[in-house]
Order: structure tokens, then C-alpha cells, then sequence
């Protein structure tokens, strides 16, 4: 994708124990750490990972373990910028080099209409265009917005270093693609650079992001 490698794998149920041929794929740390997490939760950071050893060996890179930092972002190496995202039997990552800046990854399912959270995701500005559109185009109006939001707050994390909030950032004109975002930051040093795509996949919509300080 325009951002950087993604890969993404399929996950079994949370029932199903995992083999120990797939649990060797991981690093000594990562089985230890996944050793600790519960069932869904297990099979998700496990596939996550495994997602992103594929993505960087497209790059050539042979990963070492991916930690979780405090805010449980994968810590990655000082020359990439690794993303997790996962959802309803899939988990994705996204990586790239980071000479070309931070990137972040959301994958969203439609399923059922959830148009209620629109007062927590949106701003006046967004909530107005989304009115506009006809009725049965909202909700996923909405949750495109919503996954743009969190795959930029992703990229933004690692130097932010705290929560931020839905209305920080603001997002239109968005066709084929892309979006135009508008970021209005409570506090740290705001990127030079952000940019956002979308792609409405089978199994969902998957949101990358890339954010730069030069």
C-alpha cells in the first residue's frame, strides 16, 4: 500500500489451541509475553506479529522481538515503523522505513449500524457532512472517519507519547482513497507532514497513515 508493506493473517478461534510450530516463529520474548495474555487477546498479538515478520521480510529485515510499549504500541527497531491492527478473525500490520516517517494501520469491519457513536468520533464540521449524505450512506460514512482517526492517532503515538482525542484531528474531502486531514493538537510538536489512505477490501476497510517532522 501507498504507506508501506502490508501483511495480514488469518486468526483462529479463540478456542483453538495454537502449535507450538506456529508459536516458534516467535521470538523467545514474544512467546512469554503472549504466554501471559488471555485467549481472544493470545491469538490476536500473536497473529499481529507474525503479521508483521511477513511485511519486513518484504523488506528484507529479519525482526527482532516486537515488545509492547506502555501505551501497547510495538516497539520497533529505530530504523522502522511498525503498525498492528486487528478485527474479526484478521490481523494486519503495516511497515516501513522510517526515513519516510511514522506510519499507522486500522482495519474496521461494517457489521451492524452503530451511527450512535457519531457524537463521540466527529466534530460539528464532519457531523454536518455526514448528515448531508442519504441515510443508508451514513453509518458508513461514519466508521470510514472513525478508522481514518485511529490509524493516524497510531502513527502519531510513538512521539506524542499520550491519548488523543477524536476531535484533534479533523477529516474531509475524502474520494478515492484519500483524505484530507486538519490536525489541531492540545499539546506536543504537530508533524510537518500527514497523509491518509483507505481501501474497502472484501473483509473490510483498511485505513493507512504517514506522518513526517521535518
Amino acid at each position: 500500500m501507498p504507506h508501506g508493506i502490508v501483511a495480514a493473517v488469518h486468526l483462529p478461534k479463540p478456542s483453538d489451541a495454537i502449535p507450538d510450530s506456529i508459536l516458534h516463529r516467535l521470538h523467545a520474548e514474544e512467546r512469554e509475553h503472549a504466554a501471559e495474555l488471555k485467549e481472544r487477546r493470545r491469538i490476536e498479538w500473536i497473529g499481529g506479529r507474525l503479521a508483521a515478520r511477513v511485511a519486513a521480510r518484504q523488506l528484507g529485515v529479519e525482526l527482532p522481538a516486537l515488545l509492547p510499549d506502555s501505551y501497547g504500541a510495538p516497539q520497533a527497531p529505530k530504523h522502522l515503523t511498525v503498525s498492528i491492527a486487528h478485527k474479526e478473525g484478521l490481523a494486519f500490520a503495516l511497515i516501513a522505513r522510517k526515513a519516510h516517517g511514522a506510519v499507522g494501520i486500522d482495519f474496521e469491519v461494517l457489521g451492524r449500524d452503530r451511527s450512535a457513536i457519531a457524537p463521540k468520533i466527529l466534530n460539528e464540521f464532519e457531523q454536518a457532512e455526514v448528515n448531508a449524505l442519504a441515510t443508508h450512506r451514513q453509518w458508513t460514512a461514519i466508521l470510514l472517519r472513525f478508522a481514518i482517526k485511529e490509524a493516524l492517532y497510531k502513527a502519531l503515538a510513538p512521539r506524542m507519547r499520550r491519548y488523543i482525542a477524536f476531535d484533534e484531528v479533523q477529516v474531509s474531502e475524502l474520494a478515492n482513497g484519500s483524505a484530507c486531514v486538519a490536525l489541531s493538537l492540545r499539546e506536543g510538536d504537530p508533524p510537518s507532514h500527514a497523509e491518509v489512505k483507505y481501501e474497502w477490501i472484501s473483509a473490510g476497510l483498511v485505513t493507512t497513515a504517514r506522518v513526517r517532522w521535518d
